[in-house]
């Protein structure tokens, strides 16, 4: 969908709602309240009322979108792209990063912004570790985990955290453990990966928008623990004002297909950020409400 056409159904959205329902205003106390919570309120087109406030000297043009469609490209399990696809400007990033790491040019300057804004915070121990990822990478990536998935009870004497909460105890115990077992048949093992990897095609790191975020405490794994991190906090708080989302929230894994990761942002711009952040929204969510 062309931009001229998201923008114009956003409008009139916003213009429906808002003399019946009202809209919160972001920086009020009741930015605590959520869709479920009160149903009454609208939160797509409140970016319109918002109010952003920064500590540096942040560069706000390179921020927003316009609600371009390319920014709010959805990627996800039904949503494909080809083994051809490459986003039309990508650029290596010049921000903490622990290596040679490409994302989409208008992202990257968002995001340097944010790194910027981080750093007037106090927020240093983060860098971004992984972002762009071509088709091909990401094959060899979701074969890689198969193949862990598959040999981990017998390299490990039991088989993985995630196996268990996919495939579940009872499964495992049944088909494998008492039958001395110790690998995943091939199927199982996809089913396992497929809860927290994407397959080549399905990645939102082949459009270049995202980004996973580490820090010095993790141990070069990318875990829940990132949760606890002063670097989470901080972007859980304030991602938003700089166009990024948390792609994959905790509770939302019916809707996004992918389990909780904390450490996966998104950028979609900061119009479209503002309403998916105070409407406890994911992407899908938004672009269901929003006609797009």
């Amino acid at each position: 969908m062309k931009k001229s056409k998201i923008k114009i159904l956003l409008l009139m959205f916003f213009a429906f709602l808002l003399p019946l329902q009202g809209c919160i205003q972001p920086g009020t106390p009741e930015d605590t309240d959520t869709e479920e919570e009160n149903p009454g309120k609208t939160y797509v087109g409140c970016y319109e009322t918002a109010e952003y406030v920064y500590q540096s000297d942040v560069t706000e043009s390179c921020l927003t979108t316009d609600l371009s469609a390319e920014y709010l490209l959805l990627m996800n399990k039904e949503q494909t792209l080809g083994a051809d696809y490459i986003p039309a400007s990508l650029t290596y990033l010049t921000c903490p990063t622990t290596k040679s790491i490409q994302l989409e040019t208008r992202a990257a300057q968002a995001l340097y912004e944010m790194f910027k804004e981080m750093d007037a915070a106090g927020v240093d121990d983060v860098w971004v570790t992984s972002a762009y990822r071509s088709y091909e990478y990401q094959s060899g990536l979701f074969n890689y985990y198969i193949s862990l998935e598959t040999n981990h009870c017998a390299n490990n004497g039991d088989f993985s955290t995630d196996a268990y909460a996919c495939l579940g105890a009872e499964y495992l115990r049944v088909n494998y453990l008492d039958a001395g077992i110790t690998r995943l048949s091939t199927a199982d093992a996809r089913r396992v990966v497929l809860s927290y990897s994407a397959e080549p095609g399905t990645s939102e790191h082949q459009t270049g928008l995202c980004v996973d975020f580490i820090t010095s405490g993790m141990n070069g794994s990318l875990t829940v623990a990132f949760e606890n991190t002063e670097a989470f906090a901080w972007l859980k708080e304030n991602a938003y004002k700089f166009g990024y989302i948390l792609r994959y929230p905790k509770g939302k894994e019916d809707i996004t297909g992918y389990t909780y990761e904390p450490w996966h942002y998104r950028f979609v711009g900061r119009e479209a950020a503002t309403d998916i952040h105070f409407g406890n929204l994911t992407l899908e969510e938004y672009l269901q409400l929003a006609g797009a």
